[in-house]
């Protein structure tokens, strides 16, 4: 019998031999890697060697959840996905919601883990113990919502009665910062997981909702500590509009603290015609004729689906976008339509790339038209500030690889690089190859550091959720560069723990207190706030670990130039991220206990986390 919120199972792929099987894991690895990225980061750390580049069959694609996930607490459908990726040839822990990882859990596995190449396209088929490798030629082509109804229609199935995850053409065309999308707008977004994905073959993975039973060492716990998580979010200042509204209110909150992206950096006001007012969360739901579509378990008022009212695409099904996709696919190419947006938006997420790498590279695109630095003979069409139609035209070029889209499929560094003088001065990327999220850093020094610093391919400590219960101060000033390192250190591997649940980072901004007991409650753990600090630091070190051998050191910390630059106007005009970036690199390696110059956890910082294992590889010998 498995430990409480445990299948106790995990299953193994081999795509190249057509092997599946199972194998159990113990309750002590439970309890060192909880799941999701924890449990990743160890097998990745173990199987995938070197010189097993991203798109190397011997990479791995691991599909995990967490112990939380199945049970009665909001937003535990979760998925981690972690592999080498695409954008960085490191790293990746990227997440996606939906159903994916309760119906896991229901079919008696806490995470896949898929190696090896198929020899023809092929998806992954689970049923209880109906297990399966199936023909995917049929579903070639097709983008990530019409693959779902396809599988649907195959199976006779609707509804949530099945979880489809799949790449789109992007995905299949090895676009490098494909995604992997599910449950109709569900995205797991991070360091190209979707060009993985497509290098193995694997057009999908299709869950049956299974019939395993879950069992929770302390039932009446778990509920306990769900209803209060559940009161903290509707109740708490910081999360309440989260929980009646989503991440919709963030696109005028950011924008009043100057944090909005508009026009790949190049200002941080509005348009004269525009009025913010109209962009306030109630407002840009109010629009759309809407219904719910949450995830499982989940109480939080979001993850809508809706109809377009008016305009060239009346009646077409779109998902509310997040904040990201109210960014990514507008303020950041300057669309500021709404309608235009969640209609563009979807579009992303069926093609399935990363909406923030497809905002920076379409808004690149578009200052470059205008400044000069591309042509329009080069694109092959004019392309300006706005132009949804014209965003979707270039992202169809850019998921099949045609023309100019074949330079820019290889994310906007690379492209970049290979154009080189005001193009490059122009993109916005970390020198490590990540994506930055939605956001413009230069007024959020903290995610910027959190960006440039992670071995994640994104943000590794996360946004700041009731510091005070790990000894940080309630606020700083965001533009103290001593006091936002001493926050990003202080918070370092939070994510990580959330990440392990089988939660969604929007169900768990409540005190890692309420977390804690919920863990404990489902396994029968008396899991503490110290140990869950702990465990965040620890998979933080194991994942470094994986990069330094990957050859992904300090030297590639930095933000490019347009990233990193001094914005001229709005509310941090003239706040200079870069005159203190070395300082903040200091003070952040001296926190987090990593050696400065070589980027390696300092043989005392593995001690102090368990991890005397990697005394050796990291620093030649046991110490």
């Amino acid at each position: 019998m498995s430990l409480g919120g445990y299948a106790g199972k995990l299953l193994r792929v081999n795509l190249t031999t057509g092997k599946i099987w199972s194998e159990p894991w113990t309750p002590e690895e439970m309890r060192l890697y909880v799941g999701g990225v924890g449990l990743g980061a160890k097998i990745l750390y173990d199987e995938v060697g070197p010189r097993v580049n991203w798109d190397h069959r011997d990479n791995r694609l691991i599909l995990a959840t967490g112990p939380l996930a199945g049970l009665p607490v909001w937003g535990t459908g979760g998925l981690t996905v972690v592999t080498r990726g695409a954008m960085t040839n490191g790293a990746t822990s990227t997440q996606a919601n939906g159903f994916f990882g309760a119906c896991l859990k229901f079919s008696g596995y806490d995470a896949i883990v898929i190696q090896g190449q198929a020899p023809r396209w092929a998806y992954l088929y689970i049923n209880d113990d109906v297990v399966d490798l199936r023909d995917a030629r049929h579903l070639l082509g097709k983008d990530t919502w019409e693959t779902q109804d396809a599988l649907s229609a195959e199976h006779g199935l609707s509804g949530h009665q099945l979880s489809v995850y799949s790449i789109g053409p992007a995905g299949e065309n090895l676009v490098r910062f494909a995604a992997i999308q599910g449950d109709y707008g569900h995205v797991a977004s991070k360091n190209g997981c979707g060009a993985v994905m497509g290098k193995k073959r694997l057009k999908a993975v299709c869950i049956v909702r299974g019939t395993r039973a879950l069992a929770a060492a302390d039932p009446r716990g778990v509920i306990q500590a769900a209803d209060d998580i559940a009161h903290d979010l509707k109740t708490d200042p910081s999360a309440r509009s989260l929980y009646e509204w989503g991440t919709l209110p963030a696109v005028v909150g950011l924008y009043k603290m100057g944090v909005l992206p508009i026009k790949n950096y190049t200002t941080n006001l509005a348009p004269p015609n525009v009025n913010m007012a109209d962009w306030e969360g109630p407002k840009l739901r109010q629009g759309f004729d809407h219904r719910g579509h949450q995830c499982s378990a989940c109480g939080m008022h979001h993850c809508h689906m809706q109809v377009i009212p008016k305009g060239k695409h009346k009646g077409e099904l779109v998902d509310e976008p997040e904040y990201e996709g109210w960014s990514g696919a507008g303020w950041a190419i300057g669309c500021t339509d709404p309608t235009a947006v969640a209609w563009l938006n979807t579009r992303i997420d069926r093609a399935c790339v990363d909406v923030n790498e497809f905002g920076w590279l379409c808004g690149w695109v578009m200052e470059g038209i205008e400044k000069g630095f591309i042509t329009k003979a080069q694109l092959g069409f004019d392309l300006g500030w706005g132009d949804a139609e014209g965003a979707n035209r270039l992202l169809q070029m850019i998921s099949h690889r045609k023309g100019f889209g074949d330079l820019l499929a290889e994310g906007v560094k690379r492209a970049a690089e290979k154009l080189g003088g005001a193009a490059q001065d122009a993109a916005i990327y970390t020198v490590k190859g990540a994506s930055p999220r939605g956001h413009d850093h230069r007024a959020r020094w903290d995610e910027m550091l959190d960006t440039c610093t992670a071995s994640t391919g994104t943000l590794e400590s996360g946004i700041p959720v009731h510091v005070t219960e790990v000894g940080l101060p309630p606020r700083i000033n965001p533009f103290n560069g001593e006091e936002v390192a001493r926050q990003v250190a202080g918070i370092l591997g939070r994510r990580h723990f959330e990440d392990s649940l089988g939660a969604c980072i929007f169900t768990t901004r409540t005190r890692l207190e309420n977390m804690c007991r919920a863990l404990s409650a489902a396994t029968g753990w008396n899991y503490t706030v110290t140990e869950s600090v702990s465990f965040g630091r620890r998979t933080a070190a194991i994942l470094r670990a994986f990069n330094l051998r990957c050859g992904i050191g300090p030297d590639v910390e930095y933000p490019s130039k347009r990233y990193g630059s001094t914005p001229t106007d709005g509310p941090a005009k003239g706040q200079a991220v870069g005159e203190q970036w070395e300082k903040m690199l200091d003070t952040w390696y001296g926190l987090v206990g990593y050696d400065r110059k070589t980027g390696k956890p300092k043989p005392e910082t593995l001690k102090k986390l368990g991890l005397d294992w990697l005394l050796k590889d990291l620093w030649g010998k046991k110490r």
